[in-house]
């Protein structure tokens, strides 16, 4: 299999969503020994998760905090929209999106029939450097 942001089918980020993402940065980063880079968003602060200087994924504050935080996982896809319209047509649900990233790709999340939650995301060339990671 070749980079997991070019390979469709594969789960190439880790996203948690977190009531505290102060409290969840020191968490992991003690545990996995895993740095943080945060970067502004318009929705607010984007903390991107780095091992050994590879981009695995992101904490980002929970924009329902009656909900627990939860970790998503986000598979490549080649037409996020086209995954929307088939998860849509054999029983699941739309929570999010399709929606553009900027300067990323575009993504949905999508919640399958029996309850558990997934993202799909289509990476921009532009996104991708040359060794296949998140630039």
């Amino acid at each position: 299999m070749g980079s997991p942001f070019t390979t469709s089918g594969a789960l190439s980020w880790h996203e948690l969503t977190s009531n505290h993402c102060e409290d969840s940065i020191t968490f992991y980063g003690e545990v996995f020994g895993w740095e943080f880079k945060t970067i502004h968003l318009g929705h607010g602060p984007y903390h991107i998760i780095e091992n050994q200087g590879v981009a695995i994924g992101g904490i980002t504050p929970n924009p329902c905090p009656k909900q627990t935080s939860h970790w998503t996982g986000y598979i490549t896809v080649e037409d996020v929209d086209s995954v929307a319209i088939k998860a849509k047509s054999l029983g699941g649900e739309l929570l999010y999106g399709p929606e553009d990233i900027p300067r990323v790709g575009r993504f949905c999340w999508i919640k399958d029939p029996q309850g558990a939650i997934i993202a799909a995301i289509s990476y921009l060339k532009s996104a991708v450097d040359d060794d296949n990671k998140t630039v």
